[in-house]
């Protein structure tokens, strides 16, 4: 499909009439009145072939699948309201009598999207556009948090994982090399392996017979597809590879014979959950699980501008958020939007966060999690504070005048060890040592970092200061949630995943700018009546 650009189209005379008609705060408003002409269609160019069909203009598919997620649209419903919608057609600069396109072309054009790296496009170009407006206050304060984002597809069992896992793959067979699969696999299996697993439909019986033949029957087809006879094609399927993992996660050979294996520490990094959305995985906060990703998303906190997303984006459900910073400063700082302050939770205060924060001149404000070590839970145990280190000559002195060398260097991680003999004859070490042997401590080069930071959070201007300003993210993420459907997955996979949070950020910060263009402001927080007096 090829794209022969075209000059953005103006506003149609007729619908230029209908302005009243339309609410100062509507999105649809403020996209007609300011945004779509300055959007180019020959900036979307490098999308398409030279030579080809003509597609669609790439700017009214971009905006209709911006307002598809402010709505929360399927996609023939938003097919539908570009063709019905009087404000859709305002803000699209569409004539009154265009009949619109088949709902198909979005799934294509997203696809185009993610096939040439361009998800976030029109995310950056419409915070610029809001930044022009001055909407987006240059380093300013911002924050940030992380959301669980559920998978679409349902919880499977272990028989049911296993089963759909290797249908899956004879499908994925099937359909690439026909001859060779009905030629390999045994007639019968399509009795067994035809229809989708459903573990309350099977019988009891049904139900013994799969969980004895599955594991054999995945292992025999693993080693007819990966024997020297069969296309070579067949082993870099997706589904074949899927089932090579889970089959390796699930079983393991003992003596020749295929057993089910017990279920050791769990990696989510690689433990594959369900074959339908194989990238997603399984983790917890605050004992409560789920099955999918995790939504980073940082947006501004200034009491003079609207509250916009800065950045937003998916990543695996088991990633820690510290590991997640910087990356989001990366973008921010690629359009040019870094804050001077940026507010997150434990999760995101590190050592190396607060340093490398500071380089980018970001002042990293959130509590730093708590020492673990049982030192640190007694009432006078003495802990990694009370040591005090050298780092020029590398040396650590302890509470008991003992001194000690670096005896190891991991990495970051400075470890120094004191002499066994030393710290058996202390009278400190019932509150230092816990165990045999001599005590140790670990600490990064940059522990005063940590450190000031640990004292900076027990003043009572920080509490304050984190208290008014940490618990607004909350309700940025109950409005994508509640707003734009983002708690459940549209897609299967991270890539279109991240491309659904890419528009869906596009789709609140254009409504969030409407309301702040109109004069609407957020309401202040209500007080409760206290008529007792603290001590």
């Amino acid at each position: 499909m090829s794209l022969k650009p075209k000059q953005p189209r103006p506003m149609p005379e007729e619908l230029r009439k209908l302005t009243h008609l339309f609410p100062e705060n509507s999105v649809y408003r403020l996209v007609g009145d300011k945004l779509y002409e300055k959007y180019d269609e020959a900036d979307y160019v490098d999308l398409y072939h030279a030579e080809g069909q003509p597609g669609l203009s790439p700017v009214l598919l971009t905006f209709v699948t911006v307002f598809q997620f402010l709505e929360k649209l399927a996609d023939r419903q938003a097919a539908n309201a570009v063709r019905v919608r009087l404000d859709w057609k305002y803000a699209l600069h569409l004539p009154l009598v265009y009949e619109g396109f088949n709902f198909s072309v979005l799934s294509e054009f997203r696809d185009r999207v993610l096939q040439h790296g361009a998800e976030a496009r029109l995310f950056d170009s419409v915070l610029a556009q809001l930044r022009e407006m001055g909407l987006v206050k240059g380093r300013g304060r911002q924050r940030t948090d992380s959301l669980a984002v559920l998978t679409k597809v349902r919880d499977l069992t272990r028989l049911e994982q296993l089963v759909e896992t290797l249908r899956l793959a004879l499908v994925a067979l099937l359909k690439e090399d026909k001859n060779w699969t009905m030629a390999t696999v045994p007639p019968t299996w399509e009795e067994v392996y035809g229809k989708p697993c459903a573990h309350e439909k099977l019988t009891e019986a049904e139900r013994e017979s799969l969980v004895r033949r599955v594991g054999p029957d995945g292992q025999w087809l693993l080693e007819r597809v990966q024997a020297e006879g069969a296309p070579a094609k067949l082993r870099e399927l997706p589904e074949v590879q899927v089932l090579a993992t889970t089959w390796q996660q699930k079983f393991k050979l003992v003596d020749g014979e295929l057993v089910a294996q017990e279920p050791g520490p769990y990696d989510g990094k690689t433990y594959i959950v369900t074959p339908h959305d194989p990238e997603a995985r399984y983790s917890e906060k605050r004992d409560k699980g789920w099955v999918g990703y995790k939504l980073q998303v940082t947006e501004t906190d200034d009491e003079d501008k609207p509250h916009l997303i800065t950045d937003i984006g998916i990543t695996s459900s088991v990633e820690t958020d510290y590991r997640a910073l910087t990356p989001i400063q990366d973008r921010l700082e690629k359009r040019d939007v870094l804050p001077k302050e940026q507010v997150g939770d434990a999760g995101y205060v590190t050592e190396d966060n607060l340093v490398d924060s500071a380089k980018r001149g970001i002042d990293l404000i959130g509590p730093v999690q708590k020492d673990t070590q049982l030192q640190a839970r007694m009432v006078d145990g003495i802990t990694l504070e009370h040591f005090q280190v050298d780092f020029e000559r590398l040396t650590a002195l302890c509470p008991g005048g003992q001194r000690a060398t670096l005896g190891t260097s991991k990495g970051k991680r400075l470890v120094f060890r004191f002499a066994e003999a030393a710290c058996a004859a202390c009278p400190l070490r019932p509150r230092c040592c816990t165990g045999a042997g001599g005590r140790h401590i670990s600490l990064g080069w940059n522990h005063g970092v940590l450190q000031a930071a640990r004292a900076r959070q027990e003043t009572k201007e920080f509490k304050a200061f984190y208290r008014q300003h940490r618990g607004g993210v909350e309700g940025c993420l109950s409005a994508l949630v509640r707003g734009h459907g983002i708690r459940v997955g549209r897609y299967i996979g991270t890539a279109k995943i991240h491309l659904q949070a890419l528009f869906t950020g596009t789709a609140a910060n254009l409504r969030r700018a409407a309301r702040w263009l109109a004069g609407e402001r957020p309401q202040a927080k209500r007080q409760g009546l206290k008529l007792s007096q603290s001590a």
